[in-house]
């Protein structure tokens, strides 16, 4: 907790810095970055080989709050409840990107209803993939993205690599199967997940 408190900040207002060790492996080499922002300024001014040699490299965040911290843990209670509300912001900012919810508002009610329930309906299918993938796929791919959804892959990756595919409906011994091109190790891999579940009572 910071002894930083300007006069004209709300009574009780308290400030909480997070600083976290990080390898450099974690530290991307373009400045623009959201990780990279979060280094000192000092550090964050050196190229990325220099960075490499700087010693030990810390991310810093802050949260403002009026939520009781007078101990350390509730400091830690406060810090960790902050963090988990900010998911939520990144499933708005995919969705806004991947499942069209950008696209909102409209000037008709019913269109932006439409567009909410579509954009809902993406985002919820997407986590079912997630679940679905879990993190490497049999052939060595991986199903994960930048960070922006906790190091998942964002709709339009998923889109991209496991809807937007090609595939032919053939009946093979009186049945009817989906044929996969070849080269899509992950999306083969999840419809073998999907054979295996459960069917429904």
């Amino acid at each position: 907790m910071a002894s930083y408190r300007p006069v004209w900040w709300p009574s009780k207002t308290e400030i909480l810095i997070r600083r976290v060790k990080l390898d450099i492996s974690q530290v991307s080499a373009d400045s623009r970055s959201r990780r990279r922002r979060t280094l000192h300024p000092d550090q964050r001014a050196l190229p990325i080989g220099d960075l490499a040699k700087a010693g030990d490299i810390y991310a810093y965040s802050f949260v403002c709050t009026n939520i009781d911290v007078s101990t350390p843990d509730k400091a830690v209670a406060v810090e960790h409840w902050y963090r988990q509300r900010t998911t939520i912001e990144n499933i708005f900012r995919d969705s806004k990107h991947g499942a069209a919810l950008r696209h909102l508002p409209s000037g008709y009610k019913e269109v932006n209803t439409a567009w909410m329930h579509a954009a809902l309906l993406a985002a919820n299918i997407a986590a079912w993939l997630h679940e679905l993938t879990g993190t490497l796929a049999s052939d060595g791919e991986t199903m994960t993205g930048h960070g922006i959804r906790g190091g998942k892959a964002m709709i339009a990756t998923l889109r991209h690599r496991l809807i937007r595919v090609p595939g032919r409906l053939i009946h093979h011994s009186g049945q009817l199967a989906l044929r996969l091109p070849s080269g899509h190790g992950p999306l083969a891999e999840i419809m073998a997940r999907l054979r295996k579940l459960p069917a429904m009572p």
